[in-house]
């Protein structure tokens, strides 16, 4: 995904997950107008204008948890034992993506 479709004056009228007739065009999905059109999406529809927030809402909170942890406030071992593994899942996952960008910053490669 996705695969567009456009109209005469060539906006995105809709994705499709796979290529069809009309929709041969494929667009990575970080492309500057896939999250144009995404992004009027999201504001027509409520519902995906909340499923787009949650996102926001998720990290928030996780920094949140975060801060008031780090301040004693509350104790991490306090919260439901399935939000404390979610949240050291995420921090592994995290971690990872971190450790795998800085490797592949720290390279030193000759031409």
């Amino acid at each position: 995904m996705p695969y567009t479709i456009r109209n005469a004056n060539g906006e995105i009228t809709a994705l499709l997950r796979d290529p069809a007739i009309g929709a041969e065009e494929f667009l990575p999905q970080a492309h500057p107008e896939i999250e144009a059109f995404l992004s009027n999406c999201s504001r027509e529809d409520p519902k995906l204008a909340l499923a787009d927030s949650d996102k926001d809402i998720a990290r928030i909170t996780e920094d949140l948890i975060h801060l008031l942890t780090a301040k004693n406030l509350i104790l991490f071992t306090e919260l439901p034992t399935a939000v404390q593994q979610k949240l050291l899942n995420r921090e592994r996952l995290r971690s990872s993506l971190q450790g795998a960008i800085d490797n592949f910053l720290d390279e030193d490669e000759s031409i």
